[in-house]
């Protein structure tokens, strides 16, 4: 029988999350707002080419939002989701609203930014991979603050993320 405090996977990422909980909120922003601008420094430059254009490889570039946006995500969530005495995160749309949209209009004026490099193109279902992976981080997020988690529920909501984002990724592969 699985522990219910979510095994080693939930202990790492809860202990990851407590740091973003003990550095200050201020500090926080900043983290976002660097994050924010080492995406905004990825995408001024003309996307490496493989010597073969693929499908894998368009897959695969569509993919890197995921990360890079998710990781956005995280640190606004550790601006916006802060509950008092640092305690976890619980859903509140008040709270939500906040890091959703910001990624939204920070994948928008990437997507307008991207379109003015030579090389580089926009798409708006590449902003729904931005907004996919925000979703799957404040998901697992909320999914953390489960006193009753089980290993395997967020393994399978990890890999229900991944494949989410993977799908989304692959969708935008038709702009």
């Amino acid at each position: 029988m699985q522990a219910a405090d979510g095994g080693r996977t939930a202990r790492v990422l809860r202990a990851a999350g407590r740091f973003l909980l003990w550095v200050p909120r201020p500090l926080c922003a900043l983290l976002a707002i660097a994050w924010a601008l080492l995406i905004w420094d990825l995408s001024s430059h003309r996307a490496p080419m493989p010597l073969h254009p693929n499908l894998w490889w368009e897959w695969l570039s569509n993919m890197a939002h995921a990360p890079l946006f998710g990781i956005l995500a995280l640190f606004l969530s550790a601006v916006f989701l802060r509950e008092e005495e640092s305690r976890w995160p619980s859903p509140r749309g008040t709270r939500i609203a906040p890091v959703v949209l910001c990624v939204l209009a920070y994948g928008l004026i990437d997507e307008w930014h991207q379109s003015t490099i030579p090389g580089r193109d926009a798409s708006l279902l590449d902003v729904l991979t931005d907004v996919v992976s925000t979703s799957v981080v404040l998901w697992i997020v909320f999914t953390l603050g489960r006193a009753d988690l089980r290993a395997r529920t967020l393994i399978a909501r990890l890999c229900v993320g991944v494949l989410l984002c993977s799908g989304s990724a692959a969708l935008a592969m038709l702009s």
